[in-house]
Protein backbone atom coordinates (compact mmCIF):
# COMPACT_ATOMS: atom_id res chain seq x y z
CA UNK A 1 0.00 0.00 0.00
CA UNK A 2 2.90 2.78 0.80
CA UNK A 3 4.23 1.78 -2.71
CA UNK A 4 0.75 3.05 -4.37
CA UNK A 5 1.09 5.91 -1.86
CA UNK A 6 3.95 6.79 -2.91
CA UNK A 7 3.27 6.91 -6.77
CA UNK A 8 0.04 9.17 -6.29
CA UNK A 9 2.13 11.39 -4.31
CA UNK A 10 4.94 11.51 -7.85
CA UNK A 11 1.54 12.16 -9.78
CA UNK A 12 -0.45 14.30 -7.50
CA UNK A 13 3.16 17.02 -6.72
CA UNK A 14 5.45 16.49 -9.31
CA UNK A 15 3.74 16.20 -13.11
CA UNK A 16 3.47 19.26 -14.88
CA UNK A 17 0.65 21.62 -13.51
CA UNK A 18 -1.78 20.76 -16.22
CA UNK A 19 -1.55 17.08 -15.22
CA UNK A 20 -1.69 17.13 -11.71
CA UNK A 21 -5.56 18.27 -11.37
CA UNK A 22 -6.25 14.78 -13.39
CA UNK A 23 -4.57 12.66 -10.51
CA UNK A 24 -6.90 10.85 -8.18
CA UNK A 25 -5.34 9.35 -4.89
CA UNK A 26 -6.55 6.60 -3.72
CA UNK A 27 -7.18 6.29 -0.28
CA UNK A 28 -4.36 6.77 2.37
CA UNK A 29 -2.83 4.65 4.75
CA UNK A 30 -4.50 3.48 7.32
CA UNK A 31 -3.51 4.74 10.74
CA UNK A 32 -3.95 2.59 13.96
CA UNK A 33 -5.88 4.44 16.65
CA UNK A 34 -3.38 2.65 18.95
CA UNK A 35 -1.13 4.52 20.53
CA UNK A 36 2.47 3.30 21.72
CA UNK A 37 3.57 3.68 24.59
CA UNK A 38 6.78 6.44 24.37
CA UNK A 39 8.62 4.75 27.28
CA UNK A 40 8.56 0.91 26.03
CA UNK A 41 12.37 1.73 24.43
CA UNK A 42 13.83 2.68 27.54
CA UNK A 43 11.90 -0.13 29.95
CA UNK A 44 12.66 -2.77 27.20
CA UNK A 45 16.28 -1.87 26.37
CA UNK A 46 14.70 -1.69 22.82
CA UNK A 47 16.95 0.63 20.76
CA UNK A 48 14.71 3.58 18.81
CA UNK A 49 15.94 5.37 16.11
CA UNK A 50 13.40 8.81 15.17
CA UNK A 51 14.28 10.10 11.96
CA UNK A 52 13.65 13.96 12.24
CA UNK A 53 13.69 16.10 8.93
CA UNK A 54 14.54 19.34 8.74
CA UNK A 55 16.24 22.77 7.15
CA UNK A 56 17.44 24.26 10.94
CA UNK A 57 19.93 21.39 11.36
CA UNK A 58 21.60 22.32 7.53
CA UNK A 59 21.58 25.87 8.36
CA UNK A 60 24.81 27.42 10.25
CA UNK A 61 23.45 29.99 12.21
CA UNK A 62 21.16 26.95 14.01
CA UNK A 63 22.97 23.75 13.12
CA UNK A 64 23.94 23.71 16.84
CA UNK A 65 21.08 25.08 18.70
CA UNK A 66 18.52 22.39 17.32
CA UNK A 67 21.34 19.86 17.98
CA UNK A 68 21.23 20.84 22.16
CA UNK A 69 17.34 20.17 21.58
CA UNK A 70 17.92 17.17 20.19
CA UNK A 71 21.06 15.74 22.83
CA UNK A 72 18.36 16.94 25.76
CA UNK A 73 16.02 15.22 24.25
CA UNK A 74 17.71 11.96 23.50
CA UNK A 75 19.31 12.60 27.33
CA UNK A 76 16.08 11.93 28.71
CA UNK A 77 14.89 8.93 26.82
CA UNK A 78 17.66 6.28 27.32
CA UNK A 79 17.35 4.11 24.38
CA UNK A 80 16.01 6.72 22.14
CA UNK A 81 18.34 8.18 18.91
CA UNK A 82 17.33 10.82 17.38
CA UNK A 83 18.33 10.24 13.62
CA UNK A 84 18.69 14.12 12.52
CA UNK A 85 18.06 14.78 8.53
CA UNK A 86 19.40 17.91 7.50
CA UNK A 87 18.05 19.56 4.55
CA UNK A 88 18.14 22.77 2.98
CA UNK A 89 15.23 24.84 3.07
CA UNK A 90 14.46 25.12 -0.48
CA UNK A 91 14.87 21.19 -0.79
CA UNK A 92 12.68 20.12 1.89
CA UNK A 93 9.33 19.93 0.41
CA UNK A 94 10.81 17.74 -2.25
CA UNK A 95 12.53 15.70 -0.23
CA UNK A 96 9.80 14.63 1.78
CA UNK A 97 7.54 14.37 -1.09
CA UNK A 98 10.88 11.76 -2.55
CA UNK A 99 11.34 9.92 0.92
CA UNK A 100 7.16 9.20 1.40
CA UNK A 101 6.83 7.90 -2.05
CA UNK A 102 9.64 5.42 -1.84
CA UNK A 103 8.41 4.23 1.37
CA UNK A 104 11.08 5.72 3.99
CA UNK A 105 9.69 9.18 5.07
CA UNK A 106 11.23 10.79 8.42
CA UNK A 107 8.79 10.06 11.34
CA UNK A 108 9.05 14.05 12.49
CA UNK A 109 9.04 16.78 9.84
CA UNK A 110 9.68 20.56 10.37
CA UNK A 111 7.05 22.24 7.59
CA UNK A 112 6.12 25.79 6.14
CA UNK A 113 3.78 27.05 4.37
CA UNK A 114 1.42 24.90 2.39
CA UNK A 115 3.63 21.21 2.89
CA UNK A 116 1.09 20.03 5.29
CA UNK A 117 -2.14 20.71 3.44
CA UNK A 118 -0.11 19.17 0.33
CA UNK A 119 1.11 16.47 2.05
CA UNK A 120 -1.44 15.44 4.65
CA UNK A 121 -4.16 14.87 2.50
CA UNK A 122 -2.25 12.87 0.33
CA UNK A 123 -1.48 9.95 2.82
CA UNK A 124 1.79 11.49 4.59
CA UNK A 125 1.00 13.37 7.67
CA UNK A 126 -1.01 11.71 10.51
CA UNK A 127 -4.24 14.19 12.10
CA UNK A 128 -2.67 15.47 15.14
CA UNK A 129 -6.07 15.21 16.53
CA UNK A 130 -4.96 11.89 17.70
CA UNK A 131 -2.83 13.10 20.19
CA UNK A 132 -3.71 16.40 21.32
CA UNK A 133 -6.19 17.40 23.97
CA UNK A 134 -8.55 20.64 24.23
CA UNK A 135 -6.37 22.08 26.69
CA UNK A 136 -3.27 22.22 24.30
CA UNK A 137 -5.34 23.29 21.58
CA UNK A 138 -6.83 26.24 23.79
CA UNK A 139 -3.08 27.10 24.36
CA UNK A 140 -2.63 28.04 20.61
CA UNK A 141 -3.39 30.88 18.93
CA UNK A 142 -6.16 30.14 16.22
CA UNK A 143 -4.20 31.14 13.09
CA UNK A 144 -1.58 28.73 14.17
CA UNK A 145 -3.84 25.79 14.41
CA UNK A 146 -5.88 26.94 10.82
CA UNK A 147 -2.09 27.21 9.09
CA UNK A 148 -2.00 23.11 9.75
CA UNK A 149 -5.35 22.39 9.26
CA UNK A 150 -7.13 21.14 6.02
CA UNK A 151 -10.73 19.58 5.94
CA UNK A 152 -10.81 19.40 9.45
CA UNK A 153 -7.87 17.31 10.32
CA UNK A 154 -4.96 18.88 11.90
CA UNK A 155 -1.70 17.87 9.97
CA UNK A 156 1.18 19.92 11.36
CA UNK A 157 0.99 21.72 14.83
CA UNK A 158 3.32 25.32 15.19
CA UNK A 159 6.50 25.00 16.11
CA UNK A 160 7.59 29.00 15.94
CA UNK A 161 5.52 31.84 15.34
CA UNK A 162 6.40 34.60 12.58
CA UNK A 163 3.54 36.14 10.77
CA UNK A 164 4.18 39.35 9.07
CA UNK A 165 3.71 42.71 10.61
CA UNK A 166 4.70 46.48 9.39
CA UNK A 167 7.87 47.03 10.31
CA UNK A 168 9.20 50.68 9.92
CA UNK A 169 12.04 52.59 10.28
CA UNK A 170 11.02 55.81 13.31
CA UNK A 171 14.38 58.02 12.29
CA UNK A 172 12.73 57.91 8.31
CA UNK A 173 9.90 58.74 9.50
CA UNK A 174 10.88 61.70 11.01
CA UNK A 175 12.13 62.66 8.77
CA UNK A 176 9.91 62.58 6.26
CA UNK A 177 7.30 64.40 8.44
CA UNK A 178 5.20 61.82 10.42
CA UNK A 179 5.29 60.37 13.97
CA UNK A 180 3.41 57.10 13.89
CA UNK A 181 3.29 54.53 11.32
CA UNK A 182 0.28 53.83 9.01
CA UNK A 183 -2.96 52.55 10.49
CA UNK A 184 -4.99 52.09 7.37
CA UNK A 185 -4.05 52.19 3.59
CA UNK A 186 -4.77 54.95 2.55
CA UNK A 187 -3.16 56.78 5.72
CA UNK A 188 -0.09 54.25 3.82
CA UNK A 189 -0.31 55.53 0.32
CA UNK A 190 -0.22 59.10 1.51
CA UNK A 191 2.79 58.88 3.42
CA UNK A 192 4.53 57.12 0.63
CA UNK A 193 3.33 60.18 -1.72
CA UNK A 194 4.99 62.16 0.89
CA UNK A 195 7.86 60.26 1.66
CA UNK A 196 9.05 60.11 -2.50
CA UNK A 197 8.71 63.68 -1.81
CA UNK A 198 11.01 64.69 0.96
CA UNK A 199 13.03 61.66 1.17
CA UNK A 200 16.24 61.44 -0.87
CA UNK A 201 15.72 59.34 -4.32
CA UNK A 202 17.96 56.05 -3.24
CA UNK A 203 15.02 55.84 0.15
CA UNK A 204 12.39 54.16 -1.02
CA UNK A 205 8.71 54.38 1.38
CA UNK A 206 7.89 50.49 1.19
CA UNK A 207 9.48 47.20 -0.06
CA UNK A 208 7.42 44.60 -1.83
CA UNK A 209 8.63 41.29 -3.22
CA UNK A 210 8.24 41.85 -7.58
CA UNK A 211 10.10 38.56 -7.85
CA UNK A 212 9.00 35.32 -9.03
CA UNK A 213 9.86 33.36 -6.04
CA UNK A 214 7.26 31.70 -3.70
CA UNK A 215 7.91 33.92 -1.05
CA UNK A 216 6.77 36.59 -2.64
CA UNK A 217 3.28 35.63 -2.50
CA UNK A 218 3.78 35.06 1.38
CA UNK A 219 4.49 38.77 1.34
CA UNK A 220 1.48 39.55 -0.71
CA UNK A 221 -1.10 37.83 1.07
CA UNK A 222 -1.17 39.96 3.79
CA UNK A 223 -1.84 42.74 0.95
CA UNK A 224 -5.08 40.96 -0.35
CA UNK A 225 -6.47 40.11 3.09
CA UNK A 226 -6.23 43.59 4.13
CA UNK A 227 -8.40 44.47 1.31
CA UNK A 228 -10.90 42.39 2.12
CA UNK A 229 -9.68 39.72 -0.94
CA UNK A 230 -10.01 35.61 -0.32
CA UNK A 231 -9.55 34.20 -3.23
CA UNK A 232 -8.74 30.54 -3.03
CA UNK A 233 -10.63 30.66 0.07
CA UNK A 234 -13.42 28.02 0.34
CA UNK A 235 -12.94 26.70 -2.79
CA UNK A 236 -13.67 30.27 -4.63
CA UNK A 237 -11.16 30.10 -7.29
CA UNK A 238 -12.18 33.59 -8.46
CA UNK A 239 -9.47 36.10 -8.56
CA UNK A 240 -11.42 39.05 -10.59
CA UNK A 241 -13.41 40.47 -7.61
CA UNK A 242 -13.74 44.21 -7.02
CA UNK A 243 -11.66 43.45 -3.42
CA UNK A 244 -8.97 41.31 -5.11
CA UNK A 245 -8.45 43.68 -8.10
CA UNK A 246 -7.85 46.27 -5.59
CA UNK A 247 -5.03 45.06 -4.15
CA UNK A 248 -3.38 44.28 -7.29
CA UNK A 249 -3.88 47.83 -8.38
CA UNK A 250 -2.12 49.17 -4.89
CA UNK A 251 0.49 46.84 -6.50
CA UNK A 252 1.03 48.52 -9.38
CA UNK A 253 0.80 51.97 -8.41
CA UNK A 254 3.92 51.60 -5.61
CA UNK A 255 5.69 49.46 -8.67
CA UNK A 256 4.67 52.82 -11.01
CA UNK A 257 4.94 55.49 -8.29
CA UNK A 258 8.59 54.03 -7.44
CA UNK A 259 7.72 53.69 -4.02
CA UNK A 260 9.18 49.97 -4.24
CA UNK A 261 12.36 48.53 -5.35
CA UNK A 262 11.34 46.74 -8.40
CA UNK A 263 13.12 43.11 -9.13
CA UNK A 264 14.35 42.60 -5.13
CA UNK A 265 13.77 39.71 -2.83
CA UNK A 266 13.15 39.99 0.76
CA UNK A 267 17.01 39.25 1.43
CA UNK A 268 17.92 41.91 -0.18
CA UNK A 269 15.19 44.20 0.70
CA UNK A 270 16.41 43.38 4.69
CA UNK A 271 19.88 44.96 3.22
CA UNK A 272 18.37 48.02 2.17
CA UNK A 273 16.26 48.45 5.56
CA UNK A 274 19.49 47.95 7.80
CA UNK A 275 21.35 50.48 5.59
CA UNK A 276 18.25 53.06 5.77
CA UNK A 277 17.00 52.51 2.26
CA UNK A 278 13.67 51.22 3.11
CA UNK A 279 11.02 53.00 5.21
CA UNK A 280 8.33 50.23 5.92
CA UNK A 281 7.84 46.76 4.94
CA UNK A 282 6.12 43.37 6.21
CA UNK A 283 8.36 40.95 7.56
CA UNK A 284 8.75 38.05 11.05
CA UNK A 285 9.82 38.93 14.49
CA UNK A 286 12.96 37.63 13.32
CA UNK A 287 13.97 40.93 11.89
CA UNK A 288 15.52 41.73 14.88
CA UNK A 289 18.38 39.61 14.23
CA UNK A 290 18.72 39.69 10.81
CA UNK A 291 19.02 43.60 10.52
CA UNK A 292 21.55 43.37 13.51
CA UNK A 293 23.49 41.07 11.53
CA UNK A 294 23.53 43.14 8.48
CA UNK A 295 24.33 46.48 11.01
CA UNK A 296 25.84 46.31 13.95
CA UNK A 297 25.53 49.67 14.84
CA UNK A 298 21.48 48.61 15.56
CA UNK A 299 22.65 46.46 18.53
CA UNK A 300 21.15 46.61 21.91
CA UNK A 301 18.79 49.50 22.49
CA UNK A 302 19.95 51.09 19.35
CA UNK A 303 17.65 49.05 17.30
CA UNK A 304 14.51 49.72 19.44
CA UNK A 305 15.44 53.48 19.08
CA UNK A 306 15.54 53.22 15.50
CA UNK A 307 12.48 50.17 13.98
CA UNK A 308 9.31 49.54 15.28
CA UNK A 309 6.51 47.09 13.88
CA UNK A 310 3.05 47.36 14.09
CA UNK A 311 -0.24 45.22 12.20
CA UNK A 312 -0.97 45.32 8.86
CA UNK A 313 -2.60 48.76 8.10
CA UNK A 314 -6.24 48.66 7.87
CA UNK A 315 -8.09 48.30 4.21
CA UNK A 316 -11.94 47.09 3.98
CA UNK A 317 -11.68 45.26 7.11
CA UNK A 318 -12.51 45.95 10.45
CA UNK A 319 -9.75 44.24 12.54
CA UNK A 320 -6.06 43.66 11.50
CA UNK A 321 -5.23 40.70 9.36
CA UNK A 322 -2.17 39.11 7.98
CA UNK A 323 -1.03 35.38 7.07
CA UNK A 324 0.20 32.81 9.47
CA UNK A 325 3.08 32.28 8.17
CA UNK A 326 5.25 30.28 10.67
CA UNK A 327 7.30 27.32 11.37
CA UNK A 328 5.40 23.92 11.74
CA UNK A 329 6.00 20.26 12.92
CA UNK A 330 4.23 16.87 11.46
CA UNK A 331 4.32 13.26 12.04
CA UNK A 332 4.51 10.71 9.61
CA UNK A 333 1.32 8.11 8.86
CA UNK A 334 4.09 5.29 8.51
CA UNK A 335 5.87 6.02 11.91
CA UNK A 336 6.54 2.94 13.82
CA UNK A 337 6.72 5.24 17.03
CA UNK A 338 3.85 7.21 16.91
CA UNK A 339 3.96 8.68 20.95
CA UNK A 340 7.41 8.92 20.85
CA UNK A 341 7.33 10.83 17.43
CA UNK A 342 4.40 13.21 19.73
CA UNK A 343 6.35 13.37 22.70
CA UNK A 344 9.29 14.30 20.68
CA UNK A 345 7.21 17.09 18.92
CA UNK A 346 6.02 18.25 22.19
CA UNK A 347 10.09 18.28 23.41
CA UNK A 348 10.43 20.56 20.30
CA UNK A 349 7.34 23.04 20.82
CA UNK A 350 7.38 23.52 24.37
CA UNK A 351 10.47 22.45 26.21
CA UNK A 352 12.76 25.04 28.07
CA UNK A 353 15.91 24.00 25.97
CA UNK A 354 14.26 24.34 23.06
CA UNK A 355 12.34 27.67 23.93
CA UNK A 356 15.90 29.19 25.27
CA UNK A 357 18.32 27.68 22.82
CA UNK A 358 16.90 27.41 19.40
CA UNK A 359 13.58 29.47 19.25
CA UNK A 360 14.70 32.51 20.89
CA UNK A 361 17.91 32.94 19.49
CA UNK A 362 15.94 32.10 15.83
CA UNK A 363 13.74 35.37 16.29
CA UNK A 364 10.92 33.14 16.49
CA UNK A 365 7.66 33.75 19.30
CA UNK A 366 7.39 30.07 20.66
CA UNK A 367 3.53 29.06 19.70
CA UNK A 368 2.08 28.58 22.80
CA UNK A 369 0.44 31.48 24.70
CA UNK A 370 1.28 30.01 28.63
CA UNK A 371 4.99 29.85 27.69
CA UNK A 372 5.42 33.57 26.70
CA UNK A 373 2.56 35.07 29.18
CA UNK A 374 4.10 32.94 31.78
CA UNK A 375 6.60 30.57 31.86
CA UNK A 376 9.01 32.53 29.95
CA UNK A 377 7.39 36.15 29.93
CA UNK A 378 10.74 38.09 31.26
CA UNK A 379 11.79 36.87 27.73
CA UNK A 380 9.56 38.71 25.81
CA UNK A 381 9.04 42.05 27.07
CA UNK A 382 10.61 44.24 24.32
CA UNK A 383 8.52 46.42 22.71
CA UNK A 384 8.85 43.73 19.38
CA UNK A 385 7.64 40.91 21.29
CA UNK A 386 5.62 42.66 22.73
CA UNK A 387 3.85 43.65 19.94
CA UNK A 388 3.41 40.34 18.18
CA UNK A 389 2.48 38.84 21.27
CA UNK A 390 -0.55 41.46 21.81
CA UNK A 391 -1.43 42.64 18.28
CA UNK A 392 0.46 40.64 15.35
CA UNK A 393 -0.22 36.89 15.95
CA UNK A 394 -3.99 37.33 17.28
CA UNK A 395 -4.89 38.98 13.39
CA UNK A 396 -3.19 35.85 11.96
CA UNK A 397 -5.29 33.52 9.51
CA UNK A 398 -3.93 30.87 7.88
CA UNK A 399 -3.49 30.54 3.95
CA UNK A 400 -5.92 29.20 1.37
CA UNK A 401 -3.38 26.01 1.13
CA UNK A 402 -4.61 22.29 -0.50
CA UNK A 403 -3.04 19.59 -2.29
CA UNK A 404 -2.63 21.95 -5.40
CA UNK A 405 -1.52 24.59 -3.84
CA UNK A 406 1.86 24.67 -5.23
CA UNK A 407 1.28 24.38 -8.56
CA UNK A 408 -1.88 27.31 -8.36
CA UNK A 409 0.49 29.77 -6.90
CA UNK A 410 2.85 30.23 -9.95
CA UNK A 411 -0.27 31.52 -11.68
CA UNK A 412 -0.46 34.30 -9.06
CA UNK A 413 3.08 35.02 -8.66
CA UNK A 414 3.08 35.04 -12.59
CA UNK A 415 0.07 37.75 -12.77
CA UNK A 416 1.89 39.80 -9.40
CA UNK A 417 4.70 40.26 -12.00
CA UNK A 418 3.20 40.99 -15.13
CA UNK A 419 1.08 44.00 -12.99
CA UNK A 420 3.84 45.46 -11.49
CA UNK A 421 6.88 44.87 -13.93
CA UNK A 422 4.92 44.90 -16.97
CA UNK A 423 2.08 46.93 -16.25
CA UNK A 424 -0.21 44.50 -17.49
CA UNK A 425 -4.30 45.02 -17.42
CA UNK A 426 -5.38 44.27 -14.20
CA UNK A 427 -8.49 42.75 -15.06
CA UNK A 428 -7.22 41.22 -18.21
CA UNK A 429 -4.43 39.48 -15.75
CA UNK A 430 -6.58 38.42 -13.18
CA UNK A 431 -9.53 36.41 -15.45
CA UNK A 432 -5.97 35.31 -16.57
CA UNK A 433 -5.30 34.12 -13.14
CA UNK A 434 -9.00 32.70 -12.27
CA UNK A 435 -9.30 30.82 -15.78
CA UNK A 436 -5.71 28.92 -14.92
CA UNK A 437 -6.85 27.83 -11.48
CA UNK A 438 -10.22 26.70 -12.44
CA UNK A 439 -8.66 24.69 -15.08
CA UNK A 440 -5.84 23.43 -12.60
CA UNK A 441 -8.79 22.43 -10.04
CA UNK A 442 -10.98 20.97 -12.22
CA UNK A 443 -13.67 23.49 -11.68
CA UNK A 444 -14.60 25.20 -14.82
Amino acid sequence: MFKSVGLLIVVALLLPLGAACDAHPSPAPEVSNTVQSPVGAANTGEKVVLRFANWASAEQSTRENIEKVIADFEASHPGVTIENIAIPFDQVRQQLITMAAGGNPPDVAQLSGPWSQELGPLGVLRDLHEFTTPAELADNWAGGLQAGTYEGKLYAIPFGLSPHGLWYNKKLLAQAGYSAPPQTMDELNDMMAGMRQSLPPEVYPIGVDTTKIDYALVGFWPWLLTYGARPMYNGEMNFNTPDTRQAFAWLQMIAQNGYTPLGQQIKEERELMAKGQIVMKLDGPYTVGILRSLNPALAGQAFYDTFGVTTVPLGDVDQPVTLADIHQLGISTQTEHPALAWEFVQHLVSSDISIEAYLIPLGMIPPLKSTVTQTHAAYFTDPVSQAYINQIIPSMIGGPYNPQYGAAQQYVIQGMQEVALSNADIDQTLDNITRNLKTLYGTE
